[in-house]
Formats: C-alpha cells, sequence, structure tokens
C-alpha cells in the first residue's frame, strides 16, 4: 500500500544528492524502489488458420440484375396510326428570283465586226478548191497577204456558206520559217485564219460558224504546202438530248 510514497521519496533523496558535491554526502538507493516503466511487448502474428478464416457468402448477380425491360420502339411504333395518304405537293414551283434592272442606263453596243481584208497587188498568194468541197488558200513564206484573185474567190465562197447555216467551218491554218522558232510561224497562221474569217463574216457567215485553228508548223510527214490555210466544211453534231417535235426525245 505504500510502495508509491516510498518510492517517490527515495526519487527526491536522489535528485538532491545530485545537487550536492560529492565530498559532502553519499547516498545510496535501491533502484528496485524506483518505478519501473512498462514497455508492451509487440505480439507476433499468427498465421491465419482455417478454423480463423470465414468465407464469404458467393452473391449470385445473376439473380440481383432485374431482367432488361423490352424496347418501348415497338410498343410506341404499334401506337402510331398507319398513314395511307402521300403528302401533299406544291401546285407549282416557287417563282424565279427577277432581279431589278440597274438603277443607272446601261448602254448596250453590237459587237464590232471585224476589220475588212484589202487586197495586196504583188501578194503570191492563191486558191485551189478541195475534193471535200473545201477551199484551200497558199500564202507565200512570212505573210498573210492575199491578192485581188485570192480575195474575190474567198468572198464568192464565203457567200455560198452563209447559206447553208447548217454547217460549221473550221480554218487549219499552217505556216513556216527557216529556222526553230515554232511562236513565230504561230503567230503567222492566226493573222492568216483571221484574215480569211474576216472575209466570211463580211459575206454573211455568223460567227458561231467559224472555228480558226491557228496550228504553226506542219507536222513531221506532211506532205502539203506548209504555208497553206484549208477550209474544211463539217456538219453540226445532232443534240440528241433535245426533245423533237412530238415531244419525245
Amino acid at each position: 500500500m505504500h510502495r508509491p510514497i516510498l518510492s517517490s521519496l527515495s526519487l527526491a533523496a536522489f535528485l538532491a544528492c545530485l545537487s550536492l558535491p560529492a565530498a559532502q554526502a553519499q547516498v545510496t538507493s535501491n533502484l528496485d524502489d524506483l518505478p519501473q516503466a512498462k514497455t508492451a511487448v509487440p505480439a507476433k502474428k499468427q498465421p491465419p488458420t482455417a478454423r480463423s478464416v470465414k468465407k464469404r457468402p458467393v452473391r449470385n448477380t445473376s439473380a440481383t440484375v432485374p431482367p432488361a425491360a423490352p424496347s418501348a420502339a415497338p410498343a410506341r411504333a404499334k401506337s402510331l396510326p398507319a398513314r395511307n395518304t402521300v403528302p401533299g405537293v406544291p401546285p407549282a414551283p416557287p417563282p424565279p428570283v427577277v432581279l431589278p434592272p440597274p438603277f443607272v442606263p446601261v448602254q448596250i453596243h453590237p459587237p464590232l465586226p471585224p476589220v475588212e481584208v484589202t487586197a495586196v497587188a504583188d501578194a503570191k498568194s492563191s486558191t485551189i478548191a478541195l475534193p471535200n468541197g473545201g477551199l484551200r488558200v497558199l500564202f507565200p513564206s512570212g505573210s498573210e497577204a492575199l491578192n485581188t484573185d485570192s480575195l474575190k474567190a474567198l468572198q464568192v465562197y464565203g457567200s455560198e456558206l452563209a447559206r447553208h447555216p447548217e454547217q460549221r467551218v473550221v480554218l487549219l491554218s499552217h505556216a513556216t520559217l527557216p529556222g526553230d522558232d515554232v511562236s513565230m510561224p504561230r503567230r503567222i497562221s492566226l493573222a492568216r485564219a483571221l484574215a480569211v474569217r474576216s472575209i466570211f463574216v463580211h459575206a454573211g457567215v455568223a460567227t458561231t460558224r467559224l472555228y480558226p485553228r491557228a496550228l504553226g508548223r506542219p507536222e513531221n510527214g506532211d506532205s502539203a504546202p506548209a504555208d497553206r490555210l484549208d477550209v474544211m466544211i463539217e456538219a453540226n453534231p445532232v443534240n440528241t438530248s433535245a426533245p423533237s417535235a412530238n415531244g419525245m426525245p
């Protein structure tokens, strides 16, 4: 019963002895009377035995999941009434958008006719009739000039073409020059084609029927004269997509 009091007194005496010099007093103490610190020794963990392990019940997830509800789409589709009528079609398409006229007067000029070709007295040109109804015009090298006879022959030929609007006219023009230049022969052939086109337009041939083609130097193996223009007659292609007179395509 009195052990705690004695232990506290002996501890006080021990502390007092420590404060005094070693020559004045010697105090002995019984260490057994000092309070002992109680240290808890950790218990060793033992491996679990078969008895200590409890089996957890296995849940049956298939039983807890409710069955999938049937989709509502079929039921909704059955509830909709069946349509036996065709949706209404407008009687006529909407009217086209009409653009208003400009607020300022716009002058419309008729297309200008090409420059009229004049004859050159000393030009060395000539014309030759082709077997397929065409016409060949021969020019001097490096020039597009026409003499009086060639100009008159082209005017007569153009007047005959004006009477056949169902035909189209192709102007195949060639030219050559010494050297390897390809640009200048093409320019000369273009000038010749435009000159013949101008003669035909003044003779009454529509410009939409004339197809000038400046080919420049002739190809290798071409045995025809190099400086020439061939007037070729072709029939206009038939438009098969256009409706006929009876309304059938």
